[in-house]
């Protein structure tokens, strides 16, 4: 499950990294981003919009945000699988978070990002939300790496440049899109103590679900 992640570029360096159109309106949200708070995507469109990181679609009747979306199962749920062929975004961002356990009991954050602390494109859908509050977003998710399995058994779906394009390309057929929803390379990523970076995380106002 990706709960936390964070992204430090400016709108002028996500139009620029991401070739988007300035649909967003005011800065960017940057910093680290939480469930329930807003953020910066790039739709099929190539548009920069701000939703709200977790669905709450019509369809899911328990109140809870829908913050993760596994890529094994998109297929299987028929509203993942429309919105995987009309719907899919990219999350801009420059790292994420998970916590390990210590042989004590405690948790440590941990920062898992690019060599050079790049920018890059989380694999997302995005709906308008059942609950009227506008468009929101979920991030996929798939089986961990080799650098993060001892602290968690997934990972959300950092895409290259390439496959960046053609998730978004409408005309990307499912086994293809399908297909990039794969582990990123861990000899491609580095970790880091995150506690530094992590700012008191925002109170979520739902519950969350990893679906």
């Amino acid at each position: 499950m990706c709960g936390r992640y964070m992204v430090t570029a400016n709108r002028k360096q996500l139009v620029e990294r991401f070739a988007a159109q300035e649909a967003l309106g005011g800065e960017a949200p940057a910093g680290v981003i939480a469930p329930s708070q807003m953020a910066a995507v790039v739709t099929m469109e190539h548009k920069l919009e701000t939703q709200r990181w977790g669905l709450t679609p019509e369809w899911e009747a328990r109140g809870v945000l829908l913050i993760n979306a596994r890529a094994d199962t998109l297929t299987q749920k028929p509203s993942f699988r429309d919105l995987l062929a009309k719907q899919r975004c990219l999350i801009p961002a420059n790292g994420f978070f998970e916590w390990e356990r210590l042989p004590s009991g405690r948790k440590r954050p941990l920062f898992f990002r690019l060599p050079n602390r790049g920018l890059f494109g989380f694999a997302g859908l995005w709906t308008t939300s059942g609950d009227g509050t506008g468009r929101a977003f979920t991030i996929i998710t798939t089986e961990a790496n080799e650098l993060i399995q001892p602290v968690h058994d997934r990972m959300p779906v950092m895409l290259t440049p390439e496959a960046e394009a053609t998730w978004l390309k409408p005309e990307t057929e499912a086994d293809t899109l399908l297909g990039l929803l794969r582990s990123f390379s861990a000899e491609q990523l580095r970790a880091e103590e995150g506690a530094t970076l992590l700012s008191p995380p925002a109170s979520a106002k739902q519950p969350l679900l990893p679906f």
